[in-house]
């Protein structure tokens, strides 16, 4: 019997919180079947929260996530008990290793066993790497017709690392933090992808003829758009606001609030990283970079442009590895 959990439902910047209880599902559907759903019903934001729901239906984090989050505010759990608990999925386990093993957290020695990781990575990090990993497998199944996912998660890697750079360069503290919600910017697009696959076509369509940013047109149809469903997707899975947050307001950085430098960071990063072709998720021009946003980071074009070089082979090494390369 699946575990059950409480769950804080906030949509976007609506604010509009609800409690539910959800069952926490592995990801077993056949993703080229999945039922998509009527434009009309997914309009406005009872239509945010309906496809909320119905995407929870199909993808969701699994138990071993939620397990670790107790397990981690647990005085006490132990280094072996938290171990013990990661093994349980031996899948997870392999991505995860891999994962420890790639550039982006650099380690002097291979880490070869989850024991090891547990005891060398810290547990803030352990707690990414399965959030990052069970994100990976949860949405890995989209067919290539409707989504090219080597090319969103080239993108999201991206766009994760440069924002992370960014914050650094700005001298903010924590900037390290600003690497999760940069990764997962984009998530509500493969939403959009899974359950809207027409509206999605038409978009594309749009964007090309007339240049148009997609969340701009996403916004017109449905009066949110990706980022509103990927932020509320995330707070429905329990992650945390300084996650969410930043998610729901990358685009419109201003009003991110206490986590509005994580915001500005992703929106630096993602504008930069679109210009410059690195994967895509659906846009394909130009974004504007919000004159506001450099100021509040405390960074310059010349400084974005420095720390996109010095992260590059850091962004193809570990894109790599996000596709098992």
């Amino acid at each position: 019997m699946p575990a059950v959990y409480t769950v804080r439902h906030c949509c976007g910047n609506n604010a509009a919180f609800s409690t539910k209880l959800i069952a926490c599902r592995t990801n077993k559907h056949n993703m080229a079947s999945v039922n998509s759903l009527n434009v009309a019903a997914a309009q406005g934001t009872a239509g945010l929260h309906l496809l909320v729901e119905e995407i929870d239906k199909l993808v969701s984090l699994p138990d071993i996530y939620y397990r670790l989050e107790e397990a981690i505010v647990d005085p006490g759990s132990t280094t072996d008990s938290i171990a013990e608990l990661l093994r349980s999925d031996p899948d997870l386990c392999a991505r995860m290793l891999r994962m420890a093993n790639s550039a982006f957290y650099s380690f002097p020695t291979t880490i070869e066993t989850i024991e090891r990781a547990v005891s060398t990575i810290g547990l803030r990090q352990i707690r990414e790497l399965v959030l990052v990993t069970a994100v990976i497998k949860a949405f890995e199944g989209i067919p290539p017709e409707k989504v090219d996912m080597a090319s969103f998660w080239e993108h999201s890697v991206a766009v994760g690392i440069l924002a992370r750079e960014i914050g650094q360069a700005g001298g903010i503290p924590g900037a390290q933090s600003f690497y999760i919600p940069g990764l997962l910017h984009d998530l509500g697009r493969l939403v959009m992808y899974l359950k809207l696959p027409a509206l999605m076509n038409d978009l594309l369509d749009q964007r090309e003829s007339s240049g148009r940013a997609m969340h701009e047109l996403e916004h017109e149809v449905l009066s949110y758009s990706h980022a509103d469903i990927g932020g509320c997707l995330l707070a429905f899975w329990k992650l945390p606001p300084s996650i969410c947050e930043p998610v729901t307001t990358h685009h419109n950085p201003a009003e991110g609030g206490e986590f509005m430098l994580s915001a500005c960071a992703i929106h630096i990063a993602d504008a930069w990283v679109n210009s410059n072709q690195i994967g895509s998720s659906g846009d394909r021009f130009e974004l504007d970079i919000s004159d506001e946003a450099l100021a509040l980071v405390g960074v310059d074009l010349e400084a974005v442009e420095a720390a996109a070089s010095s992260a590059a082979e850091q962004i193809r090494a570990v894109a790599r590895q996000f596709m098992g390369h």
